[in-house]
């Protein structure tokens, strides 16, 4: 009897949850790709770069079987790239999981959790005290036409502090970690009377547009904006961009430039909801769920 308990002992998983670190982000990669997910190494490590506290692994016998990454603004913060190997589900790894960034998240004071739920899976994330917003759709089509001649945009110019204005003005909160690492990393295109900007960089096989914000929400500079952007990429480039539903304007500009949606998921909040201006806000930032 000694020795069969000694030998279930030796076979008992040890399981922790720990810190990310970059050598965790091939096996994370994995299950992101095995889930059809449109991400990169680079992605992942803008967020332990900048969150280095807040990103966590589930950890079974030195394997990496479950992530979870937070990504902090002044008053608000989002979680993403939340995934549980296959195979190793319904076993409450992804509950452990989530439990440890929203503590992590509340220890640090944020009024606001935001996150994008696969639909379906909204149930998990009600029990945790976060509520349905709104759908958000995923538009998929190809590059734009060439832009027509004589439009005054600016293009890669990294104009931070005008695009965080902006942000700040739609979103109720200063996101400046995130503003500043994507208007390094992708291709921006601006205007400044009535102030707005859209980015775009490629992720993986496809381009990313995001976030595309306009502070007064008038369509027609809107689509001046998407529309010189994407010109500049090549026909054949696949183009992908989450947009708030309830944005009606960017829903027209994007079917009338042969874009449809291919899914969807479900914005959800954990405390108040701020006042966001979805009207001028025409696609997130789309980034590991970061608004």
């Amino acid at each position: 009897m000694k020795k069969v308990m000694l030998c279930l002992a030796k076979k008992k998983a040890k399981r922790e949850i720990r810190y990310t670190t970059e050598e965790d982000l091939p096996a994370i990669l994995q299950m992101a790709l095995e889930e059809g997910w449109i991400s990169d190494l680079t992605e992942f490590q803008t967020f332990i770069e900048l969150n280095p506290f807040s990103c966590f692994v589930y950890v079974e016998d030195g394997k990496v079987i479950g992530s979870i990454m937070t990504f902090q603004h002044s008053q608000s913060a989002w979680i993403g790239n939340f995934v549980v190997s296959r195979g190793r589900r319904g076993r409450g790894i992804g509950r452990e999981l989530l439990t440890r960034a929203i503590n992590c998240l509340e220890e640090k004071k944020k009024k606001q959790i935001f996150l994008n739920a696969a639909c379906g899976a909204e149930g998990l994330y009600e029990k945790f005290g976060f509520k349905k917003v709104m759908p958000v759709n995923r538009w998929r089509g190809k590059a734009a036409k060439p832009v027509e001649k004589g439009m005054s945009f600016r293009r890669n110019i990294p104009d931070i502090f005008n695009f965080l204005k902006v942000d700040t003005s739609l979103w109720k909160d200063e996101r400046f970690s995130l503003i500043t690492q994507l208007s390094l990393t992708r291709c921006i295109c601006s205007h400044y009377e009535p102030s707005g900007f859209l980015m775009y960089g490629k992720v993986g096989p496809v381009v990313i547009v995001g976030p595309w914000e306009l502070e007064n929400g008038d369509e027609k500079t809107a689509e001046k904006l998407f529309t010189s952007g994407l010109s500049e990429l090549e026909s054949r480039n696949e183009v992908l961009l989450d947009v708030p539903s309830v944005n009606k304007k960017a829903e027209r500009i994007l079917s009338k430039h042969n874009f449809e949606v291919v899914s969807s998921t479900l914005f959800m909040c954990r405390g108040r909801l701020p006042k966001i201006n979805f009207d001028g806000i025409f696609s997130f930032a789309t980034m590991g769920s970061m608004g």
